[in-house]
């Protein structure tokens, strides 16, 4: 598995918790460095989570020649930066989306929303998943304000902000 991110702070934590390669995009194309540590195939699958019409289509130029990128991104506005006649048309490259909430029409024969919970949770519970490590920081409800405040001012200091009710 290879990791992307620009803040130190969460390469650091792919790496601990199983990336054999981690590239910060802030040195430069991570296409580029993910072709050199693949042989120049590109990566099986690449999952896009920033909303970023140019990461989106830096995960494109990541990925192998008729492989997929899931995109779990909510993208607004104009898709400045996503250029399609590139390496998505040529390498045929399939791009999906994923949703946080729900199931792919394509496999709700087999999974619901509840399996799909509970398959996570009975993962978590067999620290198979690790998901603690990924907590930062926790505010009471009533501090929600500071929560906010925080993602918005020091992003890097965040990975993921919890609220205790």
């Amino acid at each position: 598995m290879i990791a992307v991110d620009g803040i130190a702070r969460r390469l650091e934590l792919a790496k601990s918790l199983g990336a054999a390669h981690v590239v910060a995009f802030t040195k430069g194309s991570p296409a580029e460095e993910i072709k050199a540590l693949t042989e120049n195939r590109g990566a099986d699958v690449c999952i896009e989570i920033s909303g970023s019409y140019r990461t989106l289509h830096e995960a494109i130029r990541s990925t192998a020649y008729n492989s997929k990128v899931v995109s779990s991104s909510f993208y607004q506005g104009e898709g400045a930066g996503l250029f399609l006649g590139e390496e998505f048309h040529h390498n045929r490259v399939n791009v999906v989306s994923s949703q946080i909430f729900g199931v792919s029409l394509a496999l709700d024969h087999r999974w619901t929303v509840g399996r799909l919970e509970c398959t996570v949770i009975g993962l978590a519970a067999e620290q198979k998943i690790g998901l603690k490590q990924l907590v930062t920081h926790v505010f009471a409800l009533e501090e929600a304000d500071e929560a906010f405040r925080l993602l918005h001012e020091n992003p890097a200091e965040v990975v993921q902000v919890v609220l205790e009710l």
